[in-house]
């Protein structure tokens, strides 16, 4: 995977969107990129425009393609019922007009003084389908800012996963990788999302690999094999498919058959809210972070750190007369013969100080996956205050009659039960988390 289906996928995976994390579990990004079986079928339009600019084409004085060839193309691609119009004006015929245009972004024919043509990365793939869609398949998302960018990113994991068009869901996306509409300053909507993620999906549509709805307002449909197949190979990359199964985390020693299981206990909190795990003992300090950040239910907002056997790990700098650890290389086993418990605090303002004790070595946990094991009562709202403010919003929430009930209502977004646990709903995220940052690493 390239820098930017990496970022993406890697700030999407430390949102801990649910509904992300399962659409970047389904794309399968960990497998091999599976060769479409017809590429001539899939990369027709391009290589038809290929071979009818051959060895170049004389433009209109306003630099449109002639109108005979744009009739010809509406013809032979059989795209005639798809735009109204005589289809003999380029400008006034969409699907000619981003379908030269594609093409000249995509580095396959150029303009010069008038004329239309056949760069030499065109005249390399033309007479081959299959070099053909892995270099359309190499240049996706089709974007000319980063905002475009990022919204491709997002519709090519809807595409490989399976998913239905969800413009809701890829707004979701551009809210968690910061994006803002700049008229009103507000989080992007659906129809801004689309319109940001417009040319990658115009490219699917002129390939025939989205199916068509007979009425426009008919429910989506779920994207082709072919669509899923190029969206795969934009993602995962064409220089070398991704191994199906491959070293997850890195283990010490030899062994790979030692887990550690911890108990991870809130402080000054009662009743108390605590998780008991089970994590290989190659886990790094800092995968162990994420981790418990995960199944506690934080979102990772603020700075961290761990204090084992008075050496500190994390994000912290120099802290005079303390000594300062490597959390990306110590790991939980080392942790294990050192110590029977340390500390994790999470951000230095509300302070949430962790206790985190080492029950014991145990089995195997498989693929080296984390796995919890039981727990209970819900993860405080981020930036509540600390255990006083936390204490004095659960007191106020429990009275509806409290003056300062509806504002602490809306503060949250919703209700919330200072007393909901589901194992099952924690556990499924931790795995898709840890998938998901396991493929993110392959990728870097």
């Amino acid at each position: 995977m390239d820098e930017l289906v990496t970022e993406v996928i890697d700030r999407l995976t430390r949102a801990r969107s649910w509904p992300w994390l399962r659409v970047i579990a389904d794309a399968r990004l960990d497998q091999p990129v599976e060769v479409e079986e017809d590429p001539a079928a899939v990369v027709e339009p391009y290589r038809w425009l290929l071979a009818a600019v051959g060895d170049g084409v004389t433009l209109t004085q306003a630099g449109y393609l002639p109108p005979a060839l744009v009739e010809r193309a509406m013809s032979e691609l059989g795209w005639e019922s798809q735009w109204p119009g005589k289809h003999n004006r380029e400008d006034l015929t969409l699907p000619i007009l981003e379908l030269r245009e594609s093409a000249q972004r995509f580095g396959l024919l150029r303009k010069y003084k008038g004329r239309l043509l056949t760069t030499a990365a065109g005249r390399k793939v033309a007479d081959d389908p299959h070099a053909l869609w892995w270099y359309l398949g190499d240049r996706l998302p089709d974007a000319r800012s980063e905002s475009q960018r990022h919204a491709g990113v997002g519709f090519l994991l809807l595409v490989a996963a399976g998913r239905v068009r969800d413009d809701a869901l890829l707004a979701d996306a551009l809210g968690i990788l910061g994006w803002v509409d700049r008229m009103t300053g507000d989080r992007v909507g659906a129809s801004g999302a689309f319109s940001a993620a417009r040319d990658t999906w115009a490219l699917f549509r002129r390939l025939g690999v989205l199916p068509d709805k007979r009425r426009w307002d008919d429910p989506e449909l779920p994207p082709t094999e072919s669509a899923r197949r190029l969206a795969r190979a934009a993602l995962i990359g064409t220089a070398v498919s991704m191994p199906e199964k491959g070293p997850v985390l890195r283990l010490v020693g030899g062994r790979t058959d030692q887990a550690v299981q911890l108990t991870v206990t809130l402080r000054h909190i009662a009743p108390p809210i605590w998780r008991r795990l089970v994590v290989p003992a190659s886990l790094t300090l800092s995968e162990l972070h994420a981790v418990i950040q995960t199944a506690m239910g934080w979102e990772d907002y603020h700075l961290h750190l761990f204090e084992i056997d008075g050496v500190l790990y994390g994000d912290i700098e120099d802290i005079q007369g303390q000594p300062l650890g490597d959390e990306a290389t110590f790991t939980v086993g080392q942790a294990a013969t050192a110590v029977t418990e340390f500390r994790y605090e999470y951000d230095f303002g509300d302070s949430w100080e962790h206790d985190v004790v080492i029950d014991h070595t145990v089995d195997s946990v498989g693929e080296d996956t984390p796995r919890l094991v039981d727990g209970a009562r819900s993860c405080p709202p981020e930036d509540c205050g600390g255990f006083p403010g936390y204490d004095e919003l659960v007191e106020v929430l429990a009275d509806p009659t409290h003056e300062e009930y509806a504002e602490r209502i809306e503060w949250l977004g919703g209700n919330w039960d200072p007393d909901a646990f589901d194992l099952a709903a924690t556990n499924e995220l931790l795995v898709m988390y840890d998938r998901a940052t396991r493929q993110s690493r392959r990728g870097t």
